[in-house]
């Protein structure tokens, strides 16, 4: 693959899994918002009739919320790499032999990203960026409004995908999980192949993002990160509360409306309290 250059290079993934999945992401979010504006919205509310309106507003709200969020994952510094990282090794920290900087308590090293991310979580095969310090925030609530906009457009078109493909049943079902096979076969047309995946698709994306939501609530009330949660490892659960402040900010109650409304979050990424007594002063 092409290496891209500057801003571009940034912002799209490099790997070519990350790639593929980054564009299958925003190709199908625009192709589901116009299915669900275009084609369902239409048939069951008049054109600019209150409901119309409400439907149009609150669907708006959840699309531009996704990619916002989704823009500022990835365009996020997640790195030390600003921090000034001392020459001599701090109590707690580590030398990471692939960026040769010395790295504070909870930073990782990604083999994709090719570099240390402070408070590292994992890496997101959809950005194509690692989720840590700075961008779990927009991480969060992305995945959230993700939950939100594949349960509103399952609840949205049921009516109109069920009576296309003839009614609920058994072959429905199994239309929706395998509309190819079942074209192939010729139960369904290509329209009804097309909405069948459509619909196939918002499923499972309401059942990853509960699954992704429930786990990541998880480990976030308990203070931990993915890597943290592997190793068994409680000593930076300062309560749930403080936990929940540690990734969404000061202005939690602002910050779910948009991703640029300012959210200022605890601490720079290197200095963490821990739990126990013995503990309990900064690193």
């Amino acid at each position: 693959m092409e290496k891209k250059s500057g801003w571009l290079q940034r912002f799209v993934p490099q790997k070519p899994s990350d790639y593929f999945a980054f564009v299958f992401m925003i190709v199908m979010l625009w192709i589901i918002a116009i299915f669900e504006l275009f084609v369902v919205l239409p048939i069951y509310h008049a054109p600019f009739s209150t409901w119309y309106c409400i439907h149009v507003f609150c669907g708006f709200f959840l699309w531009l919320n996704v990619f916002a969020n989704f823009y500022m994952l990835i365009t996020t510094d997640t790195t030390g790499r600003n921090l000034g990282m001392p020459s001599v090794l701090k109590p707690g920290w580590s030398y990471c032999p692939y960026c040769q900087l010395n790295t504070p308590a909870r930073a990782h090293h990604c083999q994709v990203c090719n570099e240390c991310v402070l408070k590292r979580d994992h890496h997101c095969i959809f950005a194509g960026k690692c989720v840590g310090f700075r961008n779990y925030r927009y991480y969060m609530f992305l995945a959230v409004y993700l939950w939100l906009g594949a349960l509103y457009a399952n609840f949205f078109h049921h009516e109109y995908v069920t009576e296309e493909i003839g009614g609920f049943g058994f072959w429905t079902l199994l239309t929706l999980f395998t509309p190819i096979v079942m074209w192939l076969l010729g139960y369904t047309t290509v329209y009804g192949f097309f909405i069948s995946f459509i619909s196939g698709l918002s499923i499972f994306a309401f059942m990853l993002f509960s699954t992704l939501l429930f786990f990541q609530i998880g480990i976030i009330f308990r203070g931990q990160t993915s890597y943290e949660r592997k190793k068994k490892k409680r000593e930076y659960d300062l309560g749930w509360k403080q936990n929940f402040l540690d990734v969404f900010g000061n202005k939690w109650y602002l910050a779910w409306i948009w991703p640029t409304v300012s959210s200022p979050l605890p601490g720079d990424g290197t200095n963490y309290k821990k739990t126990y007594p013995d503990e309990g002063k900064d690193l």
